[in-house]
C-alpha cells in the first residue's frame, strides 16, 4: 500500500521544483541558488528511488528546460536538447563510472573523458546547412524550442558561415549564449531596469521581439556541442571541438581530457581555485565520455545522456560582520529583514548585503547585530547568512525583535496564520508597498517599460507625479515637469513618452498580472483572463457593485489551475473601489487585448473536458495542454455541462458523478487517439 503522506510529501516537492524550473527557464528570475535547487532535486531523486511504487503525476525529474513562448515562432530540434545530471561529490563520480562499466559491460578499459565548464547561460541551437546558418532556437522543453535567428545573427561570435571548403550538408551545433562579469557590470550601470545577474541579461537580451535591442547587448557564445551530425570523420568528442574551432566555432579555452576519476577529481580543484579569475559565471565542471561511439551506445535515460555528468560546485563563502539589521516592506506588505554587512568580496562580488528571510530564521540561527557570520553566494541570487561563528566570550548585542509597526507608515505589522512572513497592514496608505507595486507594474515581467527603472520610480512619485498605474500612461502630459527634474531633459523624456507609447498595447492577463494582486501571478493571470470573451465583457464582470458576481466567481472555481487562494485575492483586490476604478481606467487607456492559444479545428473543438484519475503515459499538464491546443476547454470539476471525461487509473468519485450525469466518458488510450488525429 502506497503511503499517503509520503505521496503527498513527493507532489508537494515536486510542485515546488516545477515552480523553481518556471521561475529558472521561463521568468529568467530564480528565487533560490543553484545549490539549494540542486539540493531540493536531490532529496526528490532519493526518496524517488527509495519509493518507487509511489507515482508522481507530474514528475520534474522526466522535463528538459522551461516552456516555449507564444511570442516567437516554435521549432522542432532535428534532435533533442538534453539535460545533464549532477553530481555533488567524489562518491557520485564513482557512481557515474560505475553505472557506465556495468551498462557497457564488455568495456574494461580505462575511460577517457573530455573535461569544460559548465557556463551559467542559456542554451542554444545552431543549426548549419551547407556551411550557412540557417536557423536558431532556443532549448526550449528539449524538444521544442524558439526560433530567435534574428537575434542570433546579430551575435558577433556566432560565425554566419563556417571556414571549412566542406562543410557538412547539416549540422547541429550547441552553446551557451552568455554576458561576461565585466560586461554585466557595465550593462547594469546603463540599464535602467537592472537585471539580477549575468544569466538573467544574456536570456532577457535574447528573447527580445526586437532585434536591434539584442544587437546592442554583449552578448557572447561558446559551443558545447553538437547534435545531428552524421558526417563526423573524428572518432572523439576533444578532436571534433577542436575542428569547429578551425570552423570559426568558438569553443571553450579551458577544454582538457584525461583517464579516470582521479584525473577528474583534479582537473575540478584546479577550475575551481581560479573560477573568481575566469571572465564568467560557471557553476561547475562538464565530463563527457570522450569516444563518439561509446556515447552513441550509451545513449540517454529519461532526459539525461548515460555518458555525461555535470560536477556542480559548492557555493562561495567568506567571514564577515552584521553592522547592521534593516526591515524591508514588499510591495504586499511582506516584513523582510536585511543584514548591512561590513563589504567582503565573494567570488569577485563586493557583498554588502544578506537577506534573513524572515524572523524565524533570525532566532533560529541567534543572528545579531555586531555578530560574525559566515556569508553564501550561490548562483548569483541575493546572498544569505549560513552560520554565526562568534567567540563564546564575546558580549552580544540584543536578540533583534520584529517590529510591532511597519517603520514606513507605522501601520500594525500583522502575522498571517499560513506563513513565516509578517506584512504591514497599510496596504494602501504604505509608501513602500506603493512604491513596490509601481516598480513591479512597469518591470521586466510584467509591462516591461525602457526607461522607468528603481531610480526613476522613485523620482516620479516623490515629485507625485506618478502615484497610480494609471498615472503611468498620462505622462505625455507632463513635460514641463518631468524635464526640470535632475538626471532629465526633452529627449531622455520624449524616450519615455515613446517607451510608454509602446506598451499601451498589452494583454488582459499581462495587465492584471502586473497590478501585483497577492497570489495572482502570470500563471494564475492568464487563467483568469481566459474566462472573458473580450475586454467589454471582463469590465462588466468587475464593474458588479462590492465584488465579483456569484456566477464569474463559480466559472473562476470550474477552471483547472486556479486556487481558491488566488480566486479570493482577486474578489477582495476588486472589492476596493479605488482598485476596481484603477483597473478600469487602465482598461480605458491601454489597448487591451485577449491572449489567444493557437489552436487547430478537431472533433473536440469548443467541448469541455476533465481529466480524473492517474495517467499513465502522461503528465495532467501535458493532457491539459494537449486538449487546449485541439480548442477544448478543460475544467477541474464535473458538471453536466462537462461534454467529455477522460479516466485513468483509480478514478473516484468524478468518474461516478459522469456516469449518474450520463457525460461520455473515455479511457487513455482513447485520448491519445483523438489527440493524434
Amino acid at each position: 500500500m502506497v503511503n499517503k503522506e509520503l505521496k503527498e510529501k513527493l507532489e508537494d516537492i515536486a510542485s515546488e521544483i516545477h515552480y523553481h524550473n518556471n521561475l529558472y527557464y521561463n521568468k529568467d528570475n530564480p528565487e533560490i541558488s543553484d545549490s539549494d535547487y540542486d539540493n531540493l532535486v536531490q532529496k526528490f531523486k532519493k526518496l524517488i528511488n527509495e519509493n518507487p511504487k509511489i507515482k508522481i503525476s507530474d514528475n520534474p525529474l522526466n522535463k528538459i528546460g522551461g516552456s516555449v513562448s507564444e511570442l516567437f515562432k516554435k521549432f522542432k530540434h532535428p534532435s533533442r536538447m538534453l539535460s545533464l545530471d549532477n553530481a555533488m561529490d567524489i562518491n557520485d563520480l564513482i557512481n557515474f563510472e560505475k553505472k557506465i562499466k556495468n551498462y557497457l559491460k564488455d568495456f574494461n578499459d580505462q575511460i577517457e573523458f573530455s573535461i569544460e565548464p559548465k557556463i551559467d547561460g542559456l542554451s542554444v541551437n545552431l543549426i548549419y546547412i551547407n556551411g550557412e546558418l540557417n536557423i536558431g532556437a532556443t532549448r526550449g522543453n528539449g524538444e521544442i524550442g524558439e526560433v530567435i535567428t534574428s537575434n542570433i545573427l546579430t551575435i558577433k561570435d556566432i560565425p554566419k558561415k563556417l571556414k571549412t571548403s566542406s562543410p557538412p550538408n547539416k549540422i547541429e551545433i550547441r552553446g551557451e549564449i552568455f554576458i561576461s562579469k565585466l560586461d554585466f557590470q557595465k550593462l547594469n550601470s546603463t540599464n535602467n531596469n537592472q537585471f539580477a545577474n549575468p544569466r538573467n541579461a544574456a536570456a532577457g537580451s535574447l528573447r527580445q521581439l526586437d532585434p536591434s535591442i539584442t544587437a546592442i547587448r554583449p552578448l557572447k557564445f561558446i559551443s558545447h556541442g553538437f547534435g545531428y551530425f552524421e558526417e563526423s570523420n573524428n572518432d572523439n568528442y576533444y578532436s571534433q571541438m577542436l575542428e569547429f574551432k578551425k570552423w570559426g566555432i568558438p569553443i571553450s579555452p579551458y577544454l582538457k581530457k584525461c583517464y579516470g576519476i582521479k584525473c577528474l577529481e583534479d582537473i575540478y580543484i584546479e577550475i575551481n581555485k581560479k573560477r573568481s579569475s575566469i571572465p564568467y559565471d560557471i557553476d561547475g565542471l562538464v565530463y563527457k565520455i570522450n569516444n563518439l561511439d561509446l556515447q552513441r551506445r550509451l545513449g540517454s535515460v529519461g532526459k539525461a545522456p548515460r555518458w555525461a555528468i555535470a560536477h556542480k560546485f559548492e557555493s562561495e563563502s567568506a567571514e564577515t560582520v552584521i553592522e547592521k539589521i534593516d526591515i524591508q516592506i514588499g510591495r504586499t506588505g511582506s516584513v523582510t529583514p536585511v543584514a548591512r554587512l561590513r563589504p567582503i568580496n565573494i567570488g569577485g562580488v563586493l557583498v554588502s548585503n544578506a537577506t534573513l528571510h524572515n524572523f524565524d530564521e533570525i532566532s533560529k540561527k541567534d543572528i545579531r547585530e555586531g555578530d560574525s557570520v559566515i556569508v553564501e553566494r550561490a548562483g548569483d541570487v541575493i546572498p544569505h547568512i549560513i552560520e554565526v561563528i562568534n567567540s563564546k566570550n564575546k558580549k552580544r548585542n540584543n536578540i533583534y525583535k520584529a517590529p510591532k509597526k511597519c517603520p514606513v507608515c507605522g501601520s500594525v505589522i500583522v502575522a498571517d496564520e499560513e506563513e513565516v512572513v509578517i506584512r504591514c497592514s497599510g496596504t494602501h496608505i504604505c509608501e513602500a508597498q506603493i512604491i513596490g507595486r509601481l516598480k513591479h507594474f512597469v518591470s521586466r515581467n510584467a509591462l516591461d517599460i525602457e526607461g522607468l527603472g528603481d531610480k526613476q520610480i522613485n523620482l516620479l512619485y516623490k515629485n507625485r507625479l506618478v502615484k497610480k498605474y494609471s498615472d503611468i500612461f498620462l505622462l505625455k502630459n507632463k513635460s514641463k515637469q518631468i524635464s526640470s527634474l535632475e538626471g532629465w531633459g526633452e529627449l531622455s523624456f520624449n524616450n519615455l513618452v515613446k517607451a510608454i507609447e509602446d506598451k499601451r498595447r498589452v494583454s488582459l492577463s499581462k495587465l492584471i498580472y502586473a497590478q501585483g494582486i497577492r497570489f495572482v501571478g502570470e500563471k494564475n493571470a492568464k487563467v483568469i483572463s481566459s474566462i472573458f470573451k473580450n475586454k467589454e465583457q471582463f469590465i462588466d464582470a468587475i464593474a458588479f457593485k462590492g465584488h465579483l458576481s456569484s456566477e464569474i466567481i463559480k466559472q473562476m472555481h470550474n477552471v483547472d489551475g486556479l486556487g481558491p487562494k488566488a480566486i479570493d485575492s482577486f474578489n477582495e483586490y476588486l472589492s476596493f473601489k479605488d482598485n476596481k476604478k484603477e483597473m478600469i481606467n487602465l482598461l480605458e487607456l491601454c489597448e487591451v487585448y485577449l491572449d489567444k492559444t493557437p489552436v487547430k479545428k478537431s472533433s473536440i473543438s469548443g467541448k469541455t473536458i476533465l481529466f480524473t484519475g492517474t495517467l499513465q503515459n502522461m503528465s495532467r499538464a501535458e493532457a491539459k495542454s494537449q486538449a487546449e491546443s485541439l480548442g477544448a476547454k478543460v475544467v477541474s470539476s464535473i458538471s453536466k455541462s462537462t461534454d467529455l471525461l477522460v479516466s485513468g487509473e483509480k478514478s473516484g468519485s468524478k468518474l461516478s458523478k459522469a456516469k449518474d450525469l450520463g457525460v461520455k466518458i473515455i479511457t487513455e488510450e482513447e485520448w491519445t487517439s483523438i489527440s493524434n488525429e
